[in-house]
């Protein structure tokens, strides 16, 4: 999974903004600055001296700077938010103990939602602007415990995994904190157990909330989404029984090429599995929903072109409908990216129409996984029903014919990579179709 989460990240870094310096993002950090750095908590409210404020604020200014310029808009936005956060709930903490500092809240949720590089490195602006106010002992205790629980909520798949990250981030600010005792003190030590289950349980309630702020899915959700029960997948089984098993093989596929070039298998896999929930609108116009009738018959190809292409458009609006993230969303938008309607195109040629008239006019996929599932899409549909034996040389004629068709120009696969999805695929293809032996014991009635 650690390779998984790595090559998702790297893929998300290509996106790192290069617009001019932030001059706003450093006005929020100044501002930050000076409302958590200009008073001091002792007996009561106070002013801090001049020195110590200009070093706290120094130390929130000068890492955080640092760090959003190396980030992509989207970490940056988020990250700075959760910086306030961070201050205000650390702030108000240390009102009623120095050892009360949740920093676990923004190291979790970055975590989760981008990588555990980007929530270790939001600790550092953290660190720089608690040392000069609360000392070294309360500052090294919450770095240890939210680094902890961020370690942890990276591999989170459900909330049970996040409140057991808090605990042992809880655990591990407490046990620091007892090392330092008689500072501390067992006012400190209870302070530090507490901010870890704290902070998960913060975390996990407002993860709804950061997801639609920045339109990704938290390895929690995605959870959720693979749930046979999920209201989507139980429509598509109802109403396009044959497009909900197609999609379930196509997310199969999807997971173990994944897997074999260090993708995320947990996002193809419902990549995999909602790519087509357009069909939904109009299931009998897609042939594994067809029985007896087949409505293209009544249509010249242009419009049974148009019909069918209208399935991207409509399944990104289903999906915003039942709240669907962009990132789940972007598979339905690429999966055919700008390929050509084959068997519509050869009708159309009869009518001198050309090639490119039956084109989807979709994004091209860039990312591995988005790659991945339109090229398991396209190989579903060549081994269906076709013999063990055949699967390898078809699975290799259905990925060249996407490759030279331009359909993976923006996919960061390389052809060493592609080699080992074709395997991938070869092997779940080959096991989906696995005949019985024939010395196999059969009761006489099957015989």
């Amino acid at each position: 999974m650690s390779a998984a989460r790595r090559n998702r990240i790297k893929e998300h870094k290509q996106t790192v903004d290069r617009s001019p310096f932030p001059w706003l993002q450093l006005a929020f950090l100044l501002l930050l600055a000076a409302a958590g750095s200009v008073w001091c908590w002792r007996d009561g409210p106070e002013l801090c001296s001049w020195s110590v404020a200009a070093a706290s604020a120094l130390g929130l200014v000068l890492p955080s700077l640092a760090v959003a310029l190396v980030v992509s808009p989207d970490e940056r936005r988020l990250g700075l938010g959760l910086l306030a956060a961070a201050l205000v709930l650390s702030k108000l903490g240390s009102i009623g103990s120095p050892y009360l500092l949740p920093w676990g809240v923004a190291a979790s949720m970055l975590a989760l939602l981008f990588s555990p590089r980007y929530a270790l490195l939001s600790l550092l602006p953290l660190v720089g602007w608690t040392a000069p106010l609360l000392g070294g002992g309360p500052t090294l205790s919450a770095l240890v415990g939210a680094a902890t629980l961020a370690l942890v909520a990276w591999r989170a798949r459900t909330a049970k995994d996040l409140l057991l990250g808090g605990v042992a981030g809880g655990v591990a600010g407490a046990v620091i904190a007892a090392v330092l005792w008689p500072e501390s003190g067992l006012i400190g030590i209870a302070a530090a157990l507490l901010c870890g289950p704290a902070a998960a349980f913060i975390t996990w309630a407002e993860v709804p909330a950061v997801e639609r702020a920045t339109d990704r899915t938290s390895p929690l959700t995605l959870v959720d989404l693979l749930s046979p029960s999920h209201p989507l997948l139980e429509r598509m089984r109802a109403e396009a029984p044959g497009s909900y098993y197609h999609s379930r093989d196509v997310a199969a596929l999807a997971e173990a090429a994944a897997r074999s070039v260090g993708g995320d298998p947990v996002l193809a896999t419902v990549g995999g599995l909602y790519h087509d929930l357009g069909k939904l609108l109009r299931p009998h116009f897609f042939g594994e929903n067809q029985s007896a009738t087949n409505p293209h018959e009544e249509l010249s190809p242009s419009m049974s072109k148009v019909v069918l292409a209208s399935h991207v458009k409509d399944g990104i609006e289903l999906g915003r409908q039942y709240g669907l993230r962009g990132d789940v969303l972007q598979f339905v938008a690429t999966h055919h990216g700008t390929s050509v309607m084959r068997a519509f195109s050869e009708l159309g040629a009869k009518q001198g129409l050309g090639e490119d008239e039956f084109r989807y006019d979709s994004p091209l996929p860039d990312t591995k996984e988005t790659a991945i599932v339109m090229l398991a899409d396209s190989v579903e549909a060549y081994a269906r029903g076709k013999d063990r034996d055949d699967i390898p040389e078809l699975v290799e004629r259905a990925i060249e014919d996407r490759r030279r068709d331009g359909q993976l120009d923006r996919s960061p696969l390389t052809l060493a990579e592609l080699a080992r999805v074709r395997r991938a695929f070869a092997r779940a293809l080959q096991g989906m179709s696995h005949r019985r032996t024939r010395d196999f014991p059969q009761p006489k009635e099957l015989r």
